[in-house]
């Protein structure tokens, strides 16, 4: 009986050590548990490490303005899938799932509306003119790079800014197929 009554004690003292220490372990969680009456789940792995399997940023350039940024509306980094969504199973077969900047298969609107989550209209008129005129006409990375060490349009010349305007009016102006969703003025640039 005195066996059993060890076995008993040690049992109930075993489960009560184990309730302390997870309580004491996790106070942010707890006191999230209890405000809001069910616990807090963080995400263990990088959603945007499958990106990076393929997406070199190495080879492919992928730093620069963006890199280690914070969006200023949430306090977050900004992370591969904030711009560009998360890839369903069949992105390798180039399926609508991701945003592809300056693609035709996104309107200017779907497109801008990702920079714009970040960039406020205001911020951007003061920085330049044109984004008044442009940010519902023209996809934002039709003069922008997005990953690049260094965004050539911050580091362009007055007078090479009105050749890209005047290349890109004339192309508008003479070609019955201009899309604006699909423009990349950058490309043409020496």
């Amino acid at each position: 009986m005195s066996v059993l009554r060890s076995l008993l004690t040690a049992g109930v003292l075993a489960s009560g050590l184990l309730w302390a220490m997870a309580t004491s372990a996790t106070p942010k969680m707890a006191e999230d548990a209890a405000k809001d009456g069910r616990w807090l789940v963080t995400q263990q792995r990088s959603p945007d490490a499958a990106c990076l399997d393929c997406h070199k940023p190495d080879k492919e350039g992928m730093h620069g303005t963006h890199a280690e940024v914070i969006n200023p509306n949430n306090n977050l980094p900004v992370t591969c899938t904030n711009c560009h969504g998360k890839p369903g199973p069949d992105h390798r077969e180039g399926v609508k799932d991701v945003m592809r900047f300056n693609n035709p298969m996104y309107t200017v609107e779907q497109q801008n509306s990702v920079c714009l989550s970040c960039h406020l209209p205001e911020q951007l008129q003061k920085a330049f003119w044109p984004h008044d005129v442009h940010v519902t006409k023209v996809a934002c990375a039709s003069c922008h790079d997005l990953h690049p060490q260094q965004d050539t349009m911050k580091v362009l010349t007055d007078k090479g800014r009105v050749k890209i305007c005047v290349d890109c009016h004339s192309d508008q102006r003479d070609n019955p197929n201009f899309n604006p969703a699909a423009v990349n003025v950058l490309k043409e640039q020496p």
